[in-house]
């Protein structure tokens, strides 16, 4: 009788510390918030999330944003894409780093839709949690997916062509230029910097980097930083291994009328 007792006993502080009475109101928050992004209403989603609250972003190197960040987010993705939908592979109650839960809500699933400017559609799998303030406010928000591959799949690009026509005889010697800690692996690490390729024409002894940025202005910010502010003063080397200097470099931006074929 004393061990079924005792075993009546831990089972109950168990399910005592693994319940939360919360999560099923922050469950329908949660839900309720991916359903209104399908209907495109922003504003019924910002009614859901607090003013202070956090956004973790699966942006490479990002630090966590705000409320107003939140917003541009989520109003970017409805201007850019159509029939978003959410499909959830499972939705999950959270816990404190103690394993206790603590009526937040975790969710697997994927996300549907059409990008309006290439008309490619989308297949996002990935994670989302939500933490919840007194109030029953989503306070914080991560998102763990793919958006590099997701913007490359499906998005529009911001093409950035550099032509360096190369002084004669001076090809490895950009190379090795554009190959050290503070050349293209620096361009490719800086803000708004999605994706970034470099060859070589033997023919015409020039360098092409082709990049793909998050907006023309990123990369304009980028360019003012590398001829102003780079302490490695990679811009002035460069030119120097150019043909007729400044002029031998060549950045072609912005562009317009971007079409992807497959």
């Amino acid at each position: 009788m004393k061990k079924l007792l005792s075993l009546f006993f831990v089972a109950a502080l168990f399910v005592s510390c693994n319940t939360n009475p919360k999560y099923e109101a922050n469950l329908a928050t949660a839900q309720k918030l991916f359903e209104l992004h399908g209907d495109e209403d922003l504003e019924g989603q910002l009614a859901l999330v607090s003013k202070d609250m956090e956004i973790i972003t699966p942006m490479y190197g990002s630090e966590p944003g705000n409320y107003d960040q939140y917003a541009a987010m989520l109003k970017g993705y409805q201007d850019g894409f159509e029939n978003i939908k959410y499909t959830a592979n499972v939705w999950l109650p959270g816990s404190s780093p103690e394993g206790v839960l603590d009526g937040s809500v975790r969710t697997y699933g994927t996300w549907t839709g059409k990008n309006i400017v290439t008309g490619k559609e989308l297949n996002l799998k990935g994670y989302w949690y939500f933490n919840f303030d007194d109030d029953g406010k989503i306070i914080t928000q991560g998102d763990f997916f793919d958006i590099g591959g997701m913007m490359q799949a499906v998005g529009p690009k911001t093409p950035v062509l550099v032509k360096l026509k190369v002084k004669p005889g001076k090809k490895q010697a950009m190379i090795d230029l554009l190959n050290t800690a503070d050349g293209l692996q620096t361009t490719k690490d800086y803000d708004g910097c999605l994706s970034l390729e470099a060859f070589f024409n033997d023919d015409t002894n020039t360098y092409y980097v082709y990049g793909n940025w998050a907006s023309y202005d990123h990369y304009q910010k980028y360019l003012d930083w590398r001829f102003n502010d780079d302490e490695s003063k990679l811009a002035q080397q460069v030119v120097a291994l150019c043909v007729g200097g400044e002029k031998g470099l060549t950045p072609l931006f912005p562009n317009t009328d971007y079409s992807s074929f497959e």
